[in-house]
């Protein structure tokens, strides 16, 4: 039997399911469903939050529903978090009913993701200035950008087609460091900088930070969790960049 649609409960778990799907904090997403909730009149809100899924329950007429949700796909979409806090404080405020809430959340939901060309682009730049930061110069921007170019649009598929993050990461840092090592028999570089620059969009920096934001909140498995998926991410990128480079050694050598 499909539980039936109650604006203000179902709303509040819309918020808190785009919150977690966006990469967003754990308590964030139960504060704003529970601030929702609150402001929406429903009894005795809960709520118990993972990085792979929620329960939300409240009391209604006399009943408590609860609602279950398995979060399958987790990206960085910051444009969409703060979109949803937009939304969680006007129905604070008393701005907006529970039906309107419901349907702004599903609008957002709706929007389509960013262009491939404009992910590539800011993939590339942010690839080029870290070469630069780590000492590389005009050769190696140029060369960066390419790169970066490269695996941002091989990113969009794989993402697409919901490979692994693990996965996804030792992939891209093999193509990123195969395609790296083979530009630079084109064009003489500095490897070191070129490789690091590359891949330092693709490490999990967000990830492990809030793994210690919610480990310092006492989400001790939210944080254990996050911890787990940045430190495995790291690895498989580290392995994907290490087999390239061996790869290309023994290429040349034989």
């Amino acid at each position: 039997m499909e539980a039936r649609i109650i604006p203000a409960l179902d709303s509040a778990a819309l918020a808190a399911r785009t919150i977690l799907e966006s990469n967003g904090e754990t308590y964030r997403a139960e504060e704003t469903a529970l601030r929702m909730c609150i402001a929406f009149g429903l009894k005795d809100p809960q709520i118990m939050a993972f990085p792979t899924g929620y329960v939300l329950s409240a009391i209604i007429d006399t009943q408590r529903e609860t609602r279950v949700y398995r979060i399958q796909e987790r990206g960085i979409r910051l444009d969409r978090i703060d979109a949803v806090n937009s939304i969680s404080r006007k129905a604070v405020k008393g701005q907006i009913g529970p039906e309107a809430a419901y349907e702004e959340l599903k609008a957002l939901r709706g929007l389509p993701a960013l262009n491939w060309w404009r992910a590539g682009l800011y993939y590339a730049l942010a690839a080029a200035f870290f070469t630069v930061m780590f000492g590389g110069g005009f050769t190696e921007f140029f060369m960066s950008f390419l790169i970066g170019f490269l695996v941002q649009t091989l990113q969009i598929p794989l993402s697409l087609r919901q490979v692994p993050v693990q996965l996804r990461s030792f992939f891209l840092g093999f193509i990123a460091a195969l395609a790296a090592v083979l530009l630079q028999e084109l064009i003489p570089a500095r490897q070191e900088p070129l490789i690091t620059g590359v891949i330092m969009p693709l490490l999990p920096g967000l990830a492990l930070t809030n793994a210690v934001r919610d480990t310092i909140r006492g989400d001790l498995i939210s944080g254990l969790g996050r911890g787990a998926e940045a430190l495995i991410s790291a690895v498989m990128l580290s392995a994907g960049v290490a087999i390239a480079l061996l790869l290309r050694g023994a290429l040349w050598t034989a």
